[in-house]
C-alpha cells in the first residue's frame, strides 16, 4: 500500500499513462462483503449443476407464463452480447461543434483543479491530468456514445466519462482501504457538492435558484454521482 502504481505492477509510468483507466482494488476483510461474495460464489457452483434438459423447460415454461418473474430473470445469452458489440462496433461517433466547447471548458476546470490541489504530493503521475488524459476522456466519451448506437457525443458522454475518470483517480490516491475507515467521508463529499453549487450560484448574478440540470453537469464533471447530489439537497 506505501508503494507507487508503477512499483506494484513493475511497469514504468510511460507505460501506465497509456491506461484509460485504472482501478486499485485492495482486499480488505469486511465481514458484510465476505458474506455477500461467499454466498455469489456458492450459488454459481449449486446452480451450475443443472442440466440443460432442466434450462430448456425452465425456458418453456417462462414463455408460456408459469414461473413468477424472480424465476423468469436469467442472464444475457452469449449470442445477444456478441451482436449488441457488432452493432455498436459500425458506430464511429464524432465529436459535434456544440459539444466542443464543452469538452474544452471541462479540460480546463480539471487541470485548474489539479493546480490548486494538495501540495503534499499526493497527486502521482498517473492521477495529474494532462493533455494524455484528455484523450482518455473522448475515448470513453465515444465509447460511451457506441453503446447509445449513437454516431454524435453527447454531453451526458463526456460527463459520465470524467466521472469515471475522476474513480479512477480516487483510487489510485487511496492507499488504504478507501474512506470508509473515515467517520467524516461522507459529510466531507457533502460539504463540497455544496461547495460546487454555492460557488456557481454566487457567479450567476441575481439568481434566486439553481436549476437542477446544471448542478448535476457540475457534480458529474466534479467526479460524484447523482446519488451523493441527491445525498446533499437532501441534508
Amino acid at each position: 500500500r506505501r508503494k507507487g502504481l508503477s512499483e506494484n505492477i513493475n511497469l514504468p509510468n510511460s507505460l501506465l499513462s497509456r491506461f484509460d483507466l485504472m482501478f486499485l482494488i485492495l482486499d480488505v476483510a469486511d465481514q458484510d462483503n465476505d458474506i455477500a461474495l461467499a454466498r455469489h460464489v456458492t450459488s454459481v457452483h449449486k446452480n451450475s449443476g443443472a442440466t440443460r434438459e432442466e434450462s430448456t423447460s425452465k425456458k418453456a415454461a417462462s414463455q408460456v407464463g408459469d414461473l413468477d418473474e424472480e424465476d423468469e430473470a436469467s442472464p444475457v445469452q452469449p449470442d445477444v452480447v456478441r451482436e449488441y458489440i457488432s452493432r455498436a462496433r459500425q458506430h464511429n461517433p464524432s465529436v459535434p461543434t456544440t459539444v466542443a466547447p464543452y469538452i474544452v471548458e471541462a479540460y480546463v476546470s480539471l487541470r485548474q483543479q489539479d493546480t490548486e490541489g494538495p501540495k503534499d504530493g499526493s497527486n502521482s503521475d498517473q492521477t495529474v491530468m494532462t493533455a494524455r488524459q484528455l484523450l482518455s476522456i473522448l475515448r470513453l466519451a465515444q465509447a460511451l456514445a457506441r453503446l447509445r448506437f449513437s454516431d454524435f457525443v453527447a454531453t451526458e458522454d463526456v460527463d459520465e466519462a470524467i466521472r469515471l475518470t475522476h474513480m479512477s483517480k480516487a483510487s489510485l490516491n487511496d492507499s488504504t482501504s478507501g474512506q470508509a475507515r473515515n467517520g467524516n467521508a461522507t459529510e466531507d463529499v457533502t460539504s463540497r457538492i455544496f461547495g460546487i453549487i454555492r460557488d456557481y450560484n454566487n457567479s450567476v448574478r441575481g439568481a434566486d435558484a439553481v436549476e437542477y440540470k446544471a448542478c448535476e453537469a457540475m457534480v458529474l464533471r466534479k467526479g460524484y454521482t447523482v446519488e451523493q447530489l441527491n445525498s446533499c439537497l437532501e441534508e
